[in-house]
């Protein structure tokens, strides 16, 4: 979440009119995340998170609303969308589609913050999240082949030392040779990194409050997900794979949706590729900025760094998914 375009207060009340949550209290913008602008707004009758869609189509929009929904309605711990007046939930804020979310107890997760518990509670709320999505009626087709296309990739070229080009290219060959086809699928979130879940302490318990930011989800395979977590949620200081925490996540995982033998040979390979498009795409955010109020960086060479420790890690991490049964 970042701020791309800036909401005045009087256009906020102009859009809040069209809701029954209250009046307006106060609102300010949210540096986290890298795609839509975000705000928090607080009314008298509650808080929540106002989203204005940078990238995304008034038509894409009722996926991603009716799929938190629908998750919600699964006890899948997610976002919710507040409905206006009219019971929509979609409206337009300085000519951008917009929507109001509730929003969730406790704060964002840092990666440098990441416990054996918060990957046991991750790996157990995406597995749910994959059953309650195989009941959802509508599908939305991935944009993995898009993003590691040669039209996309082919502009960061001049950007890259000849050492990059090569691991780049030696990773765009690899990714070719897997059998998508063969990998359990379904409604993925695709973009599960720790500042897209919010956690709390209720009695002195962790709790997760919920996986936001779903506007990456799409029709994927399964274990790409559980490796996209694992990419952020396990990674060490130098980048390599934390055994107990990704130890944790597997198990929490297999223990609500079992991993299956085709998913456990693919393991490495989705590593590779979650790294490699998450280099490309963060390359393409740095190179490419979108101007903005408050606009969050990351730095693409933190994948690169990953994806060299998972190639010389490799063996290893193929013993830890086949030590779950």
């Amino acid at each position: 979440m970042s701020v791309y375009t800036t909401v005045s207060k009087q256009a906020l009340n102009t859009f809040l009119l069209d809701y029954d949550i209250g009046e307006l209290v106060d609102f300010s913008g949210i540096t986290a995340g890298m795609e839509n602008t975000n705000y928090f707004v607080n009314t008298r009758k509650g808080r929540f998170v106002l989203t204005l869609y940078e990238h995304h189509s008034v038509s894409e929009l009722p996926f991603f609303l009716g799929l938190m929904q629908h998750l919600s309605a699964h006890h899948v711990e997610t976002i919710t969308p507040i409905a206006n007046k009219k019971g929509e939930f979609l409206g337009t804020l300085c000519g951008k589609p917009a929507a109001l979310i509730a929003r969730l107890s406790g704060s964002a997760l840092q990666q440098s913050a990441v416990s054996l518990e918060h990957c046991k509670l991750i790996g157990e709320a995406l597995a749910r999240f994959h059953l309650a999505g195989m009941s959802y009626n509508k599908q939305r087709d991935h944009q993995r082949n898009d993003d590691l296309s040669p039209q996309f990739i082919q502009p960061l070229l001049p950007h890259l030392n000849d050492d990059d080009k090569q691991l780049l290219q030696q990773e765009l060959d690899f990714q070719k040779t897997i059998n998508w086809q063969a990998l359990p699928s379904g409604i993925t979130h695709s973009d599960l990194f720790c500042d897209n879940a919010i956690f709390d302490v209720v009695d002195k318990k962790l709790v997760l409050s919920g996986i936001i930011d779903l506007y990456f989800s799409c029709n994927d395979a399964f274990i790409y997900d559980l490796a996209v977590v694992a990419s952020d949620w396990c990674s060490n200081d130098v980048g390599s794979l934390d055994k107990a925490r990704l130890l944790a996540l597997l198990m929490s995982y297999n223990k609500v949706r079992k991993i299956e033998e085709s998913e456990k040979q693919a393991w490495l390979a989705m590593l590779r590729v979650c790294y490699l498009r998450f280099w490309i795409l963060r390359m393409d955010l740095s190179f490419n900025p979108q101007g903005g109020e408050l606009v969050l960086r990351k730095d693409p060479n933190d994948l690169k760094v990953k994806l060299q420790a998972c190639l010389h890690d490799k063996d290893v991490i193929m013993q830890m998914v086949n030590m779950i049964n």
